[in-house]
């Protein structure tokens, strides 16, 4: 068990509820289980986890149970013992012994046909080997087991250490890693778990939030944002993507009303405007990163409205998003670490990358917004 992992410590009243829920619905592995004490550790993607509805547990001997032992410490103690118990045996044996031993080898060399001289020279050489293989190989271990910075004075050292325990409180949040929520999300649900929910941050993260049966919230945390290649790879494609999408389109299908309710021409007006706006956050970021921004509020409807999305026409807009995305591009490609240049909101730090994300990310749902409406209206 690694003593640098920090367990957390969950006390619950009805143990078997808890046991079935962190394992069969949550997921979680069983490490060690425990009913006569009802305790539960479990592996989990972040840190381990004890649950136990036992107000008398002894936490730190539970966990400090069945360790390891140190590196070395057992292969030394054997060595030891092995030569110890090679001294004694020589001590116990009389000198007459050794002597007789001796003579009687000295007596029986005539009655023993001799070896060839050149198998007797070559067997004495592999002997002399194995013995310096031998050797060497204990010095090796010895000088491994001593001088190692994880050699057993460190490892006794560091075994003895207490582990780190944090018992978790009613109103906090346990957090761990997760990947795949929307499915999960729904496997939960099918589970019979009903108090969840999923919480998205756009280009930053999601997290899938639930409660265990004693009330203990629960947080699975996915990161969304994507590498420095993806992230440029999707930009500079939503153009592509949109052109493809309404090429050879008539002004009549472009008044066509999508699923959410507003027109091809509504939508990729609406786009190209919010990008535009993006855009200013991103050239701000970039020439004063740190400069305090308050995040503009974007009244959709006013803005459709007062900029005539209704009618306006839509290839020059397009062509307009597209330079514009050049533009970001071309300024992200020169400038030392632009992705990680910042404005600071109201709502916190709101990196170049998750501006570009979100942009990114929008423009792909609007196109896929766009492409299911044929269907829709062929229906």
């Amino acid at each position: 068990m690694n003593e640098e992992t920090p367990f957390k410590l969950l006390r619950v009243n009805d143990f078997h509820t808890s046991l079935l829920f962190y394992r069969d619905k949550i997921g979680f592995t069983m490490e060690r289980y425990d009913v006569e004490r009802e305790t539960v550790l479990f592996s989990t993607p972040g840190d381990r986890l004890i649950v136990t509805a036992n107000r008398e547990l002894d936490v730190e001997a539970f966990v400090n149970e069945n360790r390891p032992q140190p590196f070395g410490g057992s292969f030394q103690e054997d060595q030891e013992e092995t030569r110890s118990e090679e001294v004694e045996l020589f001590q116990q044996t009389p000198p007459d012994e050794h002597n007789k031993g001796e003579t009687q080898s000295e007596e029986a060399t005539p009655e023993v046909e001799s070896e060839p001289k050149e198998e007797q020279a070559e067997t004495e050489t592999q002997l002399e080997k194995e013995l310096d293989e031998k050797m060497y190989t204990e010095d090796l271990i010895g000088e491994i087991t001593e001088d190692s910075p994880n050699g057993p004075a460190e490892e006794a050292t560091i075994s003895e250490k207490s582990p780190q325990i944090e018992e978790v409180s009613r109103g906090e949040r346990m957090v761990f890693p997760g990947e795949n929520l929307l499915f999960h999300q729904e496997r939960l649900t099918h589970l019979g778990v009903i108090d969840l929910y999923l919480e998205e941050y756009p280009g930053v993260e999601q997290l899938l939030i639930l409660k265990d049966p004693d009330g203990y919230e629960i947080a699975f945390c996915e990161d969304r944002r994507l590498d420095q290649e993806e992230l440029f790879s999707l930009y500079e494609k939503g153009v592509d993507l949109l052109d493809g999408v309404i090429i050879g389109m008539t002004e009549e299908e472009l008044d066509r009303v999508t699923r959410e309710g507003t027109t091809i021409r509504h939508t990729i007006l609406q786009l190209v405007d919010f990008d535009m706006e993006m855009a200013q956050r991103i050239k701000w970021a970039l020439a004063e990163p740190g400069r305090s921004y308050p995040l503009p509020l974007y009244e959709v409807e006013e803005w459709a409205q007062a900029l005539d999305y209704a009618s306006r026409p839509i290839h020059g807009e397009v062509a307009m998003l597209r330079l514009l995305r050049e533009h970001i591009l071309t300024l992200c490609d020169r400038i030392p670490d632009a992705l990680t240049r910042h404005l600071v909101s109201e709502h916190g730090k709101v990196e170049v990358r998750t501006m570009m994300q979100v942009a990114a990310e929008t423009a792909r749902e609007q196109v896929q917004s766009i492409l299911d409406t044929r269907p829709f209206h062929a229906n």
